[in-house]
């Protein structure tokens, strides 16, 4: 992967937070960082290794700031692969101060870095929670009719023999 590269992927990923500024900090950030890791004579293939996945990296960035879009459209598999990849090429992780060693391990053992994705068995819960929330609605309308219903099944029958008895009157005016 080129630095262009990199970055176009970054870029893409930052997108969704709509923040210009945030997607040009981040940029010109690891522009400087990728120009000064060339200039101490790494290669940039050493350098693109140890950054990986650009989309990661935002999505790290989306979660210090507080996004809730992290890892949309990707794949489990997708995911998978690139975490393992980039915990094997990673000596630093990217927080909202800048490169820090260690950065994950810590957040790891702390539980404030978490990945979010909703697909298969992460559905289950909100479709139980919607079926619980639509059988409450249900009961608390069956609940008001049976609470109401020694007045209202006196009016409806009244209403109900008056249209039969009118029904009846009407046809007869007929023939």
């Amino acid at each position: 992967m080129t630095k262009e590269e990199f970055l176009e992927g970054l870029k893409r990923a930052l997108f969704s937070t709509g923040s210009q500024s945030l997607i040009e900090y981040n940029l010109d950030y690891y522009s400087s960082y990728i120009d000064g890791e060339i200039a101490k004579g790494r290669s940039m293939d050493e350098v693109m290794n140890e950054l990986g996945d650009p989309r990661l990296i935002a999505n790290s960035i989306k979660v210090a700031e507080g996004y809730s879009d992290v890892f949309v459209g990707l794949e489990d598999e997708v995911i998978e692969e690139s975490t393992d990849n980039y915990k094997e090429n990673q000596n630093y992780e990217f927080n909202n101060k800048g490169f820090d060693k260690d950065y994950e391990e810590r957040h790891e053992e702390n539980g404030a870095f978490k990945i979010y994705n909703m697909t298969g068995k992460s559905l289950i819960l909100p479709l139980i929670i919607a079926l619980a929330v639509l059988v409450l609605v249900v009961v608390v309308i069956v609940a008001v009719f049976s609470f109401l219903a020694p007045v209202l099944l006196p009016i409806v029958a009244v209403l109900i023999v008056i249209g039969l008895i009118k029904g009846i009157i009407d046809n007869k005016n007929r023939y």
